[in-house]
Order: structure tokens, then sequence, then C-alpha cells
């Protein structure tokens, strides 16, 4: 049954629509027929939202390049998100707008916009699928002659390309976020099956990570497990002493060289874990993130829950263990082989509640749920061969 709050966001959504959606007969518009000989140079992707979102529209990217090779292709991205599209070989252009910080005030903003606007784009895409109208508006403000983008809930006023797709509300369509945004880029003449979402590491970077590890006591004879036990929302995170469980165990049992991440904003995650833990992992918790990608890329397994870190393991074709709570798993699947998902199908999920009060989806997931399917992916992986008669029981 709705809440009340959702009966009001309905609501509004509803007449937002109508209201919206009737001022488009007002506005020229195009279709897919019309864009085939269209002359494109300069394109623009706007991306401000979270780092998994950014991950997850990588395969775009390539997918704009191979259409049009000689195209410039600019993304607008934050501060932290930007880190995942560097040195990526099908971006021209990063620009980057710190709502934060830098461009605070409405008079920065509106500066930043107009230098964006001078940059005389042909096309800006606007993958963010969800009714807000921030990017949306943006879209509009940065002008330019063709603009695309999910047009529900009256979103379509800002965009002047039709994409006509049941989308909304977003959970009633199985299909995963990257096929999402490579379908809205068909209006385009785009057809790719290049779905692997990608990160690009430089050799410095590279070897900037062995350095890290090298000081921490890690050969490259080690096998490296690394575990990250955070999560956007406090409902994504599994119990963190059965990841100190885990982390416990394969220490005790292999002599791996387990590496436990988190970041600046997740020290008391830390913290939590270290007072659980038997045994002493390595820890780092000052990376940035490209800092962490790096260092990532050397690991042979990456156990998490499902958030930003996943889904850039997945990028880097690192095999993973993560657990999944009230997320909508058609949509945030991890992409790519080897990678294993516990999760449970109760009554209540996927809620897509941030905050839980009994948080049952993920305590049903128990320390050994977890280990047998660590066991199993080493054993896939050829790394690791467990004792025949061996018992996997943690108690945590």
């Amino acid at each position: 049954m709705k809440t009340r709050n959702r009966k009001i966001e309905d609501l509004y959504l509803m007449l937002r629509d109508l209201i919206f959606g009737s001022l488009r007969y007002f506005t020229k518009t195009y279709s897919k027929g019309d864009l085939l000989d269209i002359d494109i140079k300069n394109i623009l992707v706007i991306r401000l939202d979270r780092i998994g979102d950014m991950v997850m529209t990588t395969p775009v990217f390539r997918a704009l390049k191979e259409k049009w090779p000689d195209v410039q292709i600019t993304v607008l991205t934050n501060p932290v998100n930007k880190n995942v599209v560097i040195n990526n070989p099908f971006i021209d252009c990063i620009l980057v707008y710190d709502r934060e910080n830098k461009n605070k005030s409405l008079c920065s903003r509106l500066s930043f916009f107009k230098d964006v606007r001078k940059r005389g784009f042909d096309l800006v895409v606007d993958p963010y699928l969800d009714y807000e109208l921030n990017t949306a508006i943006i879209t509009r403000f940065v002008g330019s002659r063709y603009r695309l983008g999910f047009e529900f809930a009256g979103r379509g006023i800002f965009y002047n390309i039709r994409y006509h797709s049941n989308v909304f509300p977003v959970s009633d369509d199985k299909k995963h976020m990257i096929d999402h945004y490579l379908d809205l880029v068909t209006c385009l003449g785009i057809e790719t099956k290049k779905r692997q979402p990608e990160v690009f590491l430089s050799s410095e970077e590279r070897e900037k990570a062995s350095r890290f590890l090298e000081k921490d006591g890690v050969n490259p004879d080690n096998i490296i497990v690394g575990i990250h036990p955070g999560g956007n929302y406090e409902s994504q995170r599994w119990p963190i002493e059965r990841f100190a469980a885990i982390s416990d165990y394969l220490i005790a049992s292999y002599g791996m060289k387990v590496i436990l991440f988190g970041g600046r904003d997740e020290r008391h995650l830390i913290s939590e874990f270290r007072d659980y833990a038997v045994k002493t992992p390595i820890v780092l918790d000052k990376l940035n993130l490209r800092e962490f990608m790096s260092v990532l890329s050397n690991c042979s397994l990456f156990l998490c829950n499902n958030s930003g870190p996943l889904h850039i393991a997945t990028a880097l074709n690192i095999p993973t263990v993560s657990t999944m709570g009230p997320t909508v798993p058609f949509h945030w699947w991890p992409c790519g082989k080897n990678h294993t998902v516990l999760r449970k199908d109760l009554d209540c999920s996927p809620c897509k509640k941030g905050i839980c009060e009994t948080h049952e989806c993920m305590k049903l997931i128990t320390t050994n749920d977890f280990l047998t399917a660590v066991e199993t992916q080493l054993k896939h992986l050829n790394i690791f061969h467990p004792d025949k008669g061996s018992a996997i029981y943690v108690k945590r």
C-alpha cells in the first residue's frame, strides 16, 4: 500500500507531466528518421550523479565515438565521478561542475553554464533516468540544436529528440541500466552490442599502485583479496562484523593478503571493522578514487556490497562476490563474467529505501553464505582449492 507521501509525489508527477506535456506541442521535435543525415561535430554528455551511474554510462561513450569517430565528446561531471572517465579514449574533454564548492553560488553557476553554452554543442545527451529536473534544465540551458533524454514526468519539454519508451516508473521495466542508456542513443541511429563498462588506468598509475603494495609488504606472488564494506546508503551495507569474519578466515586459512578499502567518509566503518577483526588486514583508507582503482586492479577477488566500487571492479574485469539488499536487481546487477551476488528475495524487496528499521534482507545473508560463495569463486578462478575435508563455519 502506498504511503501518503508517495501518493502526493505521484500526484505531483502526474500534474507535472500533464502541464509540461501540453507545452511539448509548441516545441519542434525530431524523430529517429529526421536524424539520419545530421552533421554532428561536438557532443556533450551530462552525468552529475554517483560513481556507479558514471561507470554504467561508459558504454555510451564508446558507442557515440564508434558512430562518429571524428566528433568531439565532452562529459559534464562532478568532482568525484570525473575520476571514472579520466584516460577514457572515447572522451575528448571533461568539464567539472562543482556545485558544493566552486559553483556554490547562483552567480557562479550561471557563469559556468554560460561558458558551457558558448562551446556550441550540436547535441546534448542527458542519460539521467529519474524524475528530477536538474539535468533536464541544464540540457536546455546550455543550448544545442539537438537534445536527448528520458522524457517521463514532464522532462520531455527540455528535449527535442523523441524517445518513446515506457521507463517510468523505472522499476516496472526489467532491464539493466546500461541497456536503458544504450537504448536511449538508438534514436541517433546507434546500434551496439558492446555493453561492458570500462575504466582506463595509465602505466604511471599502475606503477604507483605497485609501490603502495610494496610498502605494505605485498609482492607480485601474493594473492590479494580486496574488501570494501561500505555503501552509499545504510541499507546497502552488509553487517560489518561479518566482513571482518570473512577477512579473518581468508588470512588465517590461506595466508592471503587482504586489503580493506574505505573512503575518507567511511573511516567509522574501518574503525568498526578493526574492532571486530582478529587478524589485521592491510588498511587503505586514504586513497583517492584513481588510486583505489589502480590498487584494486591488482586484486584477484573483490568482496563488497552493491555500490560504486563493485561496478568499478566489473569495469576492471576483477571477479567479485557482493551482497544486494534493497536495490532493484535487474538494474544494478554486476556486468560481465565471474561475479557472484548474494541476495534474499523477500516480499518487501526491492524497497529502494536508504534506511530500514529491520535490515532483514541483508541480515539474512549469513557469513556462511558469503564464505561458501568466496570458496566457490576461489576454486572456479583456480586460485585456491579448499581441502576436501575442511568445514566452512564462522559464527558472527
